[in-house]
């Protein structure tokens, strides 16, 4: 019986260039956000295990880079300049923050 590969998606989705290996789930997700400026919660971790590597939690609103391929970036505030890099293929997790947080994605796998 053959595995069923999860569904990603690679290339750029209204501007934006995300990695190969980012579910199609968490690309919306991040869009979603980015034209709504809405806050995220984000957690990596290991893509093949789900693996949560513990130390690596970042909100904030997503936002892209400037240039020729733009990628999305984590900014802390709406009235940040700039942020960090987004690694689209290694989202274990996204919340969104509040009095209830609520998971909009979660690995399959995922595990602390």
């Amino acid at each position: 019986m053959a595995r069923r590969k999860r569904k990603s998606y690679g290339g750029v989705v209204d501007g934006t260039t995300y990695k190969d290996a980012t579910p199609q789930r968490v690309v919306d997700i991040l869009e979603s956000s980015r034209k709504n400026r809405e806050r995220l919660c984000i957690r990596y971790g290991d893509k093949e295990t789900g693996r949560d590597w513990g130390d690596m939690r970042m909100c904030g609103h997503v936002g892209r880079s400037t240039g020729t391929e733009k990628i999305p970036l984590l900014i802390k505030t709406r009235r940040s300049m700039g942020g960090e890099g987004i690694l689209d293929d290694a989202i274990i997790e996204i919340r969104k923050p509040g009095k209830t947080p609520r998971v909009l994605y979660r690995h399959p796998k995922y595990h602390k």
